[in-house]
């Protein structure tokens, strides 16, 4: 996979990182979001929000965001898990059912 080299800004501080070329798009939106936080924390709180207050604050945000949908996405894995036992639970009884043999007289008689 193909590197290259970024820069990224959090508080007008640049950091310089080497990413797989296919992330970049994470990284930039990783920014935004973080500089977007701490700006709104600022908005928020005013001058009593130190810097490193809202880079902890936004740190927690995002993990409290990240643990969320790790649990919800094993939620799913646990729903496909049960959905994939019925299934095969569903397969063995059809196999168990033996097909109807068809009549070759397809003929309708009626009593007079």
């Amino acid at each position: 996979m193909a590197k290259q080299k970024i820069s990224l800004e959090v508080n007008k501080k640049t950091y310089q990182m080497t990413i797989d070329s296919d992330k970049e798009e994470i990284y930039r939106l990783a920014e935004r979001q973080v500089n977007a936080n701490i700006a709104k924390l600022k908005t928020a709180f005013g001058d009593s929000c130190d810097i490193k207050d809202c880079l902890a604050i936004t740190a927690l945000q995002l993990s409290i965001n990240n643990i969320s949908l790790m649990r919800q996405n094993e939620l799913d894995s646990d729903d496909m898990a049960a959905l994939d036992k019925l299934s095969q639970m569903m397969d063995k009884h059809l196999n168990r059912i033996t097909p109807r043999k068809k009549s070759t007289n397809n003929k309708l008689s009626i009593n007079k």
